[in-house]
Order: structure tokens, then C-alpha cells, then sequence
């Protein structure tokens, strides 16, 4: 058995930002997902986040850094 990390099945890179604004309030949202140690964060991955003023929750699905769109 190998100590490699697992293949993902989609490598593309992602990026999350720390901070999202919030879509109802406005505020400030804080990120609640850590990437994984071997390979961070990969498109298709969801991601979540908490606002600290109204306690909604988001949850995104990442692009590919490299996207154009």
C-alpha cells in the first residue's frame, strides 16, 4: 500500500476566498471549509460560509481558477 494521496478525479485548481459578502444582508461572510492537506481546494468542490451578521449559510460550488468564463 502506497503513502500517495488519493487521485482526485477533477485536478483543476480552486480558488475560495476567505470572505464572501453576503447575498440578503450584506455582511460579512467568513469561510467554513478547509481544503484538503494533499491537494487544497479543486473545481467542483462546495465550499461553506456563515455570515456573521444575519447567520445564513452558503454553500458554493468552485470553478477552475484557470477558467475564462
Amino acid at each position: 500500500m502506497s503513502d500517495a494521496p488519493a487521485e482526485r478525479p477533477n485536478p483543476g485548481f480552486a480558488d475560495a476566498p476567505a470572505e464572501i459578502i453576503c447575498v440578503d444582508c450584506g455582511g460579512r461572510c467568513g469561510l467554513l471549509s478547509f481544503p484538503e492537506p494533499d491537494w487544497g481546494f479543486c473545481a467542483g468542490d462546495v465550499v461553506a460560509y456563515r455570515c456573521g451578521d444575519c447567520g445564513d449559510r452558503w454553500d458554493i460550488v468552485l470553478e477552475d481558477s484557470d477558467s475564462t468564463e
